[in-house]
């Protein structure tokens, strides 16, 4: 079967302007905001976490829906929604208004056309080169925050943050829209096509403990991804950078994604999935810790350098992990459930962050918050069958097989004579 590159590609534009028009953006939007309005900020943090938290209970569906009808009715449906509600937001002079619209607007966007959504339709495109093609779609995915950020910088020192959201979300409507007309997915009599058999009780397979694991990893990971995403270029100015140097570091991140992407496959091949997603978590919980002294250009590069393995080696590897502990046929469902767990604790964090910060006038504690989430998302996805590494050794070198060696030794003289 010829490779799908076309097919790749157009996931990879969904990708890019999926998580861009609001996902990353939103970092740089946030201060002209608050500037312009004059809104808490701990209410503006938590409307980006309520659109998180409505895209990741939506998953679920999102995913099912990809599994039964194919990716094509998501990216119809998100480009419909997120043009609506992002709209109505950018015209809000109300912050209830904003909010609503907000909410609706990246929401959709989240639900319908993440990885989650382009990651399974990816593998039913290339299902004998699964690995392969995620990690190409998420190679293509990794340009997302380092076009939209510094895009998103420039068009709001110019064009103020509303007409800069209408932009940024138009243009996303469109990539949508055309990726839905030109998409091509399985449609043979295999089990890869789209609708060939969505089992009921897909969530069987999460009573598996390696399943409940991830689960847990990916929660803990993504409240501190959440909350660093929200406040990277803040932290950043915060500490002393200017805000077009602090955006630009930002896109930087993303483009330094890559170094995630790219040796992931020798990566998996050396050390497995399940050890190659700890150490993505590890270099996130690690990032966090030089984001919150990112204050000049040396230490701002070295948080680049490790946000970016980190946050773009997660991306590929959740999917990978998860086609190794998933039924293909619910892959979407399955994928809905962890990045669910993950948006929730991504819209926890800086919900929390900024809790925090309005209670006790500073980020410091919630960045401590975030970097235990991190180290927590590492232990969590341990072995969990630790003590089945002892069948892995050769019975020889057992207690038992040395006893009984030297109990057979002790008698072979006699037998001998």
């Amino acid at each position: 079967m010829k490779f799908p590159h076309g097919t790749i590609l157009l996931l990879g534009l969904v990708t890019i302007a999926a998580y861009g028009a609001w996902f990353y953006a939103f970092g740089v939007l946030f201060d002209p905001i608050l500037d312009d309005t004059g809104w808490p900020e701990s209410a503006l943090a938590a409307t980006f976490s309520m659109a998180a938290a409505l895209g990741a209970i939506s998953a679920v569906p999102a995913g099912r829906l990809t599994d039964r009808f194919g990716a094509r009715v998501a990216f119809l449906l998100a480009a419909v929604l997120s043009t609506t509600g992002l709209w109505v937001a950018t015209a809000a002079d109300h912050f209830v208004v904003f909010a609503v619209g907000a909410i609706v607007g990246g929401g959709s966007l989240q639900g319908l056309a993440f990885y989650h959504v382009t990651q399974a339709a990816a593998v039913r495109a290339a299902p004998d080169e699964a690995n392969r093609a995620i990690a190409l779609l998420t190679i293509y995915g990794a340009f997302s925050s380092a076009i939209f950020l510094p895009l998103a910088a420039r068009l709001v020192s110019t064009e103020g943050w509303r007409s800069t959201l209408r932009i940024l979300v138009s243009c996303t409507a469109a990539v949508l829209v055309t990726a839905a007309i030109l998409i091509r997915e399985p449609t043979g009599d295999d089990d890869q096509r789209v609708g060939a058999r969505v089992a009921p009780d897909f969530r069987l397979a999460f009573r598996q403990l390696a399943a409940r694991r991830f689960v847990v990893g990916s929660g803990l990971a993504g409240f501190g991804i959440g909350a660093m995403l929200v406040y990277q270029v803040p932290l950043m100015t915060g500490a002393g950078l200017p805000i077009g140097v602090a955006a630009w570091m930002a896109g930087a991140r993303g483009a330094a994604q890559i170094t995630g992407r790219i040796p992931l496959a020798f990566i998996v091949n050396r050390i497995g999935a399940r050890a190659s997603v700890q150490l993505a978590f590890g270099f996130v919980a690690s990032s966090v810790i030089l984001l919150a002294f990112a204050g000049n250009v040396m230490i701002a590069l070295l948080w680049v350098a490790a946000a970016g393995f980190g946050i773009g080696a997660t991306s590929p590897l959740q999917g990978i992990y998860a086609n190794e502990l998933f039924d293909r046929a619910h892959l979407g469902a399955s994928m809905g459930v962890i990045t669910m767990v993950f948006g929730l604790s991504s819209a926890a964090g800086p919900t929390v962050v900024g809790l925090i910060a309005d209670l006790t006038g500073t980020r410091w504690l919630g960045v401590a918050l975030t970097v235990v989430a991190g180290v927590g998302a590492v232990v969590a996805v341990g072995d969990p069958q630790p003590k089945a590494a002892a069948s892995r050794w050769p019975a020889s070198l057992s207690i038992a097989s040395f006893l009984a060696k030297q109990k057979r030794t002790r008698r072979s003289p006699s037998r001998r004579s």
